[in-house]
């Protein structure tokens, strides 16, 4: 098995500058299926079934085209384990800077548009990570990501006649849907790489690397949250717990499968070298950079799910709702059982001190109410 996997590795590798050699037709459909995904007619949107219909047709060429479509996907996906794709970080920038956009109106300064949605929406959360863990911040030093999010910020704000940003703004469009997708791997994948990165760099191999994909997961909301941008802790809490399950498989996955050389939570136990090698190049453990199929079944089922939440099919996250529906009520019903402080108390409790605040809030207000009145009182008396 291991065996095969490494070179269906190679496999796909070898198909990441294969696009241009495709035959012509199949990059003239390439095209095809660009300028409708941009410019989706209206037509094809009015219904759920005229809209099933379109999806039907574009995944119909797309699978009669591997060369041009599913194969640089899997590609891309497959590249995130070294380097920063431009299809996924010029998308994640247009994003950043399209969501701010729409947060703040047209009329902000062009500077606070383009400096605040980078580290807010954009790349806040890896620029946390870095700067908490000591690692030096790739966000600002690397070759690609400050060229990318001018180019996304410049199509979102300069684009004729305003098309990009008014075909993202609808949520039922084409452009919109493949954005996201796009954004849905950045998302996922780059907690993965600082797990990958802080396990190369530390001794530190258990908890090191998942409070770094930890912070890089969720300090963007944490940053937001912190400084009034949003003001929904949800958004914050829901991305903590996403981003913790995910930390947490890839590094048992990833990292924790490099470290034990006995044992492999697929393979089973490891009983002689030639097993180990393999194993070891099967999961990238020079660079703890997990396996390739690991990966595409990770990122393609967080895409997917993201897909349907967008089109109303699904909603949350089920990794969310684990955490916070059965973890966190087992947890607050011992914490209720042994009163375990203020939030896990009875309500009845709960209820009283509020009023004592309540109580204690207005009698204050009263005592500085009273103070005004009678310094007010010997003004006047003065003045008579």
């Amino acid at each position: 098995m291991t065996g095969r996997s490494t070179i269906a590795t190679h496999h796909w590798a070898d198909y990441e500058s294969m696009i241009w050699d495709a035959p012509t037709w199949q990059l003239m459909s390439l095209c095809f299926i660009a300028l409708i995904v941009i410019f989706q007619p209206t037509l094809f949107h009015k219904t759920k079934s005229r809209s099933l219909t379109f999806w039907v047709v574009i995944l119909a060429v797309a699978a009669a085209t591997p060369e041009t479509t599913l194969i640089p996907i899997l590609s891309t996906i497959i590249s995130t384990r070294t380097t920063y794709p431009y299809l996924i970080v010029i998308p994640h920038s247009f994003i950043a800077a399209a969501t701010y956009r729409s947060k703040h109106g047209d009329n902000v300064h062009y500077l606070e548009s383009l400096l605040l949605a980078f580290f807010f929406y954009g790349f806040g959360g890896s620029i946390v990570s870095d700067l908490l863990m000591g690692l030096p911040v790739t966000a600002l030093s690397h070759i690609r990501i400050i060229p990318c999010y001018i180019i996304g910020w410049s199509l979102v704000w300069l684009s004729p006649f305003d098309v990009l940003y008014q075909k993202y703004s609808n949520s039922s469009s084409a452009l919109h849907y493949f954005l996201q997708a796009c954004e849905a791997i950045d998302s996922v994948t780059t907690p993965m790489g600082r797990i990958s990165r802080s396990a190369r760099e530390f001794q530190n191999k258990a908890s090191a690397p998942i409070v770094a994909g930890l912070l890089a997961g969720f300090g963007g909301a944490g940053i937001r949250h912190a400084v009034g941008e949003s003001t929904s802790i949800e958004v914050v809490e829901t991305g903590f717990w996403k981003t913790l399950s995910y930390s947490l498989l890839w590094w048992w996955l990833a990292v924790r499968n490099c470290q034990d050389e006995t044992y492999d939570i697929f393979a089973g136990n490891i009983t002689n070298d030639d097993e180990r090698l393999l194993l070891q190049e099967y999961n990238h453990c020079e660079s703890y950079g997990g396996s390739v199929m690991l990966r595409l079944i990770i990122v393609s089922s967080h895409t997917c799910w993201t897909i349907l939440v967008g089109t109303g099919l699904v909603s949350g996250h089920p990794l969310v709702w684990l955490y916070k529906k059965v973890f966190g009520r087992t947890v607050m019903f011992f914490a209720r059982s042994f009163r375990m402080g203020l939030a896990s108390k009875p309500e009845s409790v709960q209820k009283k001190a509020f009023r004592n605040s309540n109580n204690d809030a207005n009698g204050q207000k009263n005592k500085i109410a009273n103070r005004k009145s009678n310094k007010n009182g010997k003004k006047s008396k003065k003045k008579d």
